[in-house]
């Protein structure tokens, strides 16, 4: 008797059906680019078929190998066997845990591009992100408009924004970083279990990707360029801050107030400032303090989402920056006189 389904044709024997389905689910296994839909068919029509030879004694004319595989297996436990044998792991993998693996990402990448600028974080316990930052070319295609982009991994060469140069590093990056993960997930019983997940990028909503071209070493004498030490005052202000600032909103609520924020930028480079907004008095308190360290003097306000207000800076810390800015006009004023002399 030969049974055939939309996917199982000239199936004789319980082997054939066996062996019908292991090359299905090698060729539709989601881990493999598969469909999962379609292998969710499969297995239906595998389980009706499994039903119909299981205990039948045909066998086919040649032998397969398949006569003895997971022979006391159900249907459901047979497709479960094999859709864990075809799962996917990386050749990397031996049971790294994911902070050591942002650690060999990073080094690998300093290694492989030290011309180029990434940014490696880990977001919670399961994700690493890696986003390239600056590099000597042009990732975005020319009519795009845009200063960064979220790239998903699993359609780099079909991602239409990017480059040819631009596909062919975050695909190197993926296949790096992906050599040490492990799947163990079963999409159709929604089980989840991987090593990590992965997100790419070209440059972020707060800092746009920069082009960096390489410098050239000149012959003869170079072009002096005025340096200054920062002032104390100054670098404690700069790090105290981070990467925000104190900025004016487009508010009736808080017009005229400098209020704490960072800049944002849109995908086709508009520039937003955006307050940094707190929920817990006790969070705006620790950042509070960092800033009254530094000099400067500022009060949460608002309810519920607050925000951190400008007062001003202490009387001690204005001097000194006062001060400071004097040294530098004053620094950069000999500095041209010297120069011109110079060139004179």
């Amino acid at each position: 008797m030969i049974m055939k389904t939309s996917h199982f044709t000239n199936i004789g024997s319980l082997a054939e059906l066996k062996r019908a389905y292991r090359r299905l689910a090698l060729q539709y296994h989601p881990d493999r680019g598969g469909d999962i839909t379609i292998m969710q068919q499969i297995n239906l029509e595998f389980g009706k078929l499994y039903a119909v030879w299981k205990d039948r004694r045909d066998v086919s004319e040649t032998l397969t190998g398949y006569e003895n595989d997971y022979s006391d297996a159900s249907a459901r436990e047979y497709t479960e066997f094999v859709y864990n044998e075809y799962r996917w792991r990386g050749r990397n993998y031996k049971g790294q845990r994911v902070p050591e693996i942002a650690d060999l990402i990073r080094t690998w990448l300093r290694e492989t591009y030290p011309r180029y600028r990434f940014s490696v974080t880990r977001d919670g316990y399961g994700s690493i992100r890696i986003f390239l930052m600056s590099a000597d070319f042009e990732p975005f295609a020319k009519d795009s408009g845009i200063i960064y982009h979220d790239v998903n991994q699993y359609h780099i060469d079909s991602d239409s924004v990017l480059t040819d140069r631009a596909r062919e590093v975050l695909s190197n990056i993926r296949d790096f970083a992906m050599s040490y993960n492990y799947d163990n997930s079963d999409v159709m019983t929604d089980y989840f279990d991987t090593n990590f997940y992965l997100s790419l990028g070209i440059g972020k909503y707060n800092k746009p990707y920069k082009v960096v071209l390489p410098r050239l070493d000149c012959k003869g004498k170079k072009a002096e360029v005025f340096r200054h030490p920062e002032g104390k005052a100054h670098k404690a202000v700069r790090q105290a801050l981070g990467k925000a600032r104190f900025g004016f909103l487009d508010s009736h609520k808080f017009h005229g107030e400098l209020i704490l924020g960072e800049d944002t930028y849109s995908r086709t480079g508009e520039r937003f400032f955006w307050p940094k907004t707190y929920s817990s008095a006790k969070t705006a308190q620790k950042r509070i303090d960092k800033l009254e360290q530094a000099g400067i003097r500022c009060e949460l306000t608002g309810c519920g989402e607050g925000v951190i207000r400008f007062i001003g800076y202490t009387p001690v810390t204005e001097h000194q920056l006062e001060t400071e800015r004097q040294e530098y006009a004053e620094a950069y004023k000999a500095w041209q006189e010297k120069h011109q002399l110079q060139t004179v």
